[in-house]
């Protein structure tokens, strides 16, 4: 029997199996609370750095659409084109634009937001969101200093033509294009501005008016070094090749329309030019009239072979007159000198199925250039009148588009370069990405353009970078593409490396320039510009804040509306 003391006395282990059943119980009701609180930080952490952003997006929204605001703007108009920068610039949220209001005297914009940060933990809480709000104010001086030109370089291409949402991108584009024109002028009258429609080509002259092929700046005399390429007889010297076309009656391009006109009323000369020799295509060099490179050479597509390959098909594009027709006397064998002969020009006969001489001009009067002009109606109208046809041709675009603007030639409409606050401004909008047809094959390996063919009979194309340029990429496409001429292989997309070089060269040297440039990538879900094609039109941008991407109506529209140059520096006020 053990003694009363020993009776009395708790064993350990007993006390020691209630203590670990006590604390299970407290851990497991703090545990939840815990996960609570650690969660909430979480998810407040997140919402802070929501509402910074919100922030900053609403901000930039206010001060995006304050530019856009004339006489006729109302608050759910503003309201509108602010949510569309909100959706592009907050990030993992939803963000809403609840209230826009436009001040009496239209000078400050003021606008409330809020966006819906989506928990994580804490909805274990029954919390599913945290909302944050922010509120600002964009204050403008009103009006635009200085006085200002405008290039509207504008993709008319045939894509164009398709579904942008709601209606076709041409019709978006003339919506979005006469918004801003009617915004610029609201605020000054201190405005000239042109517009260039491009594709494959541009239209640059009414051909149609009898003195626009006398003009100054027009190789009228045939002596361009690229004047007789395709004309001169299989010779691609030029003294020769002008001599052989000499020969069969020609001293310039419009006494080839002159016969050709004879023979079918729509091959007249089209009012289309042919870009110089390269470096002169991608700068802006004054006219010299004791320089034919300097002037321009009216575009001709030639007449190509009718040869076909081995199952029956076409090997060229346009074939539209007899080989051995005309003036032609005794035959040639080889397709580079049936493509050249110059005497089919003579007394042309028709044959084949091409589309002629005008093969990548425009043929819609409304295509053509409208020059540097003051009158907002004129500019209205013509934009008014734009139409979708052919290829993406962004080097000849761009090019013309800065020769509106330029002070020397060929137009010399613009102010000097130096001119104190003289704006230069081009803003230069497409759907696509430079696409030049090629054609295997053959002894050109495209079809022809502006720029003339990827060859001529494996002789290299001087129009063509040649790799020296200090601002380019080092590659000598004269040389590249020459190896085109005769081969199977299809140099499609070497060039459009190419023509992506000769653009971005252009843009390069015309902000070197002075010129302000924006730029818009139209790419709808259903159409979409690819990566290249958005970094080229990024790269020629004059910064990351001069490049809008579109994608559909709305922020076609906004785009436009942002492009506010020189309308006067903006401020927040709140």
């Amino acid at each position: 029997m053990r003694p009363l003391a020993d009776q009395n006395r708790t064993e350990p282990t007993t006390f020691s199996s209630c203590d670990r059943g006590n604390v299970a119980v407290i851990f497991g009701l703090s545990f939840i609370p815990l996960v609570l609180m650690l969660g909430a930080g979480v998810d407040y952490g997140r919402a802070v750095s929501t509402k910074s952003n919100l922030q900053q997006a609403t901000d930039s929204a206010a001060l995006a659409v304050a530019k856009t605001i004339v006489a006729t703007t109302t608050n759910q108009q503003a309201q509108s084109q602010a949510q569309v920068y909100l959706l592009t610039n907050v990030r993992n949220a939803v963000a809403v634009v609840t209230k826009a209001e436009i001040s009496a005297d239209r000078l400050t914009l003021c606008l409330d937001s809020t966006a819906q940060i989506p928990t994580t933990i804490m909805k274990i809480a029954h919390i599913e969101t945290i909302t944050t709000k922010a509120t600002t104010c964009a204050q403008t001086p009103g009006g635009m200093n200085g006085t200002y030109e405008i290039a509207l370089v504008l993709d008319n291409s045939g894509s164009m033509s398709k579904s942008a949402g709601g209606k076709s991108k041409i019709a978006a584009l003339r919506d979005a294009a006469t918004s801003f024109v009617n915004n610029i002028y609201s605020k000054t009258t201190d405005v000239k501005m042109s517009i260039v429609p491009f594709s494959a080509g541009v239209r640059v002259l009414d051909p149609s008016v009898s003195s626009n092929r006398t003009l100054s700046w027009i190789d009228v005399n045939g002596n361009n070094s690229q004047h007789w390429l395709v004309f001169g007889d299989g010779s691609l010297v030029a003294a020769t090749a002008k001599a052989a076309a000499k020969t069969a009656g020609f001293t310039s391009r419009f006494d080839i329309f002159t016969k050709l006109k004879s023979l079918n009323s729509s091959w007249d000369w089209g009012g289309c030019f042919e870009g110089p020799k390269y470096p002169l295509n991608v700068s802006d060099t004054a006219v010299d009239t004791s320089n034919a490179e300097t002037l321009f050479v009216p575009f001709l597509a030639p007449d190509e072979p009718s040869t076909k390959d081995k199952y029956n098909n076409s090997l060229y594009t346009n074939n539209y007159l007899a080989e051995t027709g005309g003036s032609c006397s005794g035959t040639v064998t080889g397709d580079w000198k049936l493509l050249t002969r110059a005497c089919k020009y003579g007394k042309p006969k028709k044959d084949g199925s091409g589309a002629g001489p005008n093969s990548s001009c425009p043929t819609s009067s409304s295509q053509t250039v409208l020059q540097l002009t003051a009158t907002q109606s004129t500019i209205t109208t013509k934009i008014s009148g734009l139409t979708e046809n052919g290829y993406t041709n962004l080097h000849e675009g761009f090019m013309w588009g800065w020769r509106t603007i330029s002070p020397t030639g060929p137009f010399a409409a613009g102010r000097a370069y130096a001119t104190k606050d003289n704006h230069k401004i081009i803003v230069f909008m497409t759907d696509g990405f430079n696409n030049w047809q090629s054609a295997t094959s053959t002894v050109t390996g495209s079809a022809y353009q502006a720029a003339g063919y990827y060859s001529y009979n494996g002789t290299a194309n001087q129009r063509f970078p040649d790799g020296t340029a200090t601002n380019g990429n080092g590659v000598n496409y004269q040389t590249t593409l020459e190896a085109a001429a005769g081969s199977s292989t299809d140099y499609h997309d070497t060039s459009r490396n190419m023509q992506d070089e000769l653009t971005l060269e252009a843009c390069t040297n015309a902000k070197t320039a002075g010129v302000e440039i924006y730029t818009i990538g139209f790419s709808v879900p259903v159409d979409p510009i690819d990566a290249q094609g958005l970094k080229m039109m990024q790269d020629c941008a004059t910064d990351a804040n001069h490049y809008f991407a579109a994608t559909d109506v709305d922020s076609l529209n906004a785009a436009f509306a942002s492009i506010g140059s020189g309308v006067g520096k903006l401020r927040l006020s709140k």
